[in-house]
């Protein structure tokens, strides 16, 4: 594989968590109206306090997410910037999927526990 062909496949993977991110936004704003709405009726101290311990995972989630694009977006325009092949920036790659599955497995556990409270 030459280096134009292994810059192309990088930045399809670019692309495809780009799109994930996108989606994980919008199911994470789907999620805080639901929590708004199971707020009114939570009388509880218990279901209280788990809902302000959500608000505050979804704040985090959002930072991960800006976080997380923004390290991708950093990350292409060190691919355009290379003119030679560079190993460090298979490295980089290797350690932003890695940050991607994190944040997906993170986030999938986040909205099974947020849909078993709301349930």
């Amino acid at each position: 594989m030459n280096t134009q062909q292994a810059e192309q496949l990088l930045m399809t993977e670019h692309t495809s968590w780009l799109k994930g991110i996108d989606q994980y936004k919008g199911e994470l704003s789907s999620m805080q109206h639901k929590l708004e709405d199971f707020a009114k009726n939570a009388i509880t101290r218990k279901a209280s306090a788990k809902v302000e311990q959500f608000q505050n995972r979804f704040i985090r989630q959002r930072e991960v997410i800006d976080e997380l694009r923004h390290e991708i977006k950093q990350h292409e325009n060190h691919l355009e910037k290379m003119y030679v092949p560079d190993t460090r920036i298979y490295v980089e790659h290797i350690d932003l999927r890695d940050q991607f599955t994190r944040f997906f497995d993170l986030f999938v556990e986040m909205e099974q526990d947020f849909n078993e409270f709301v349930a």
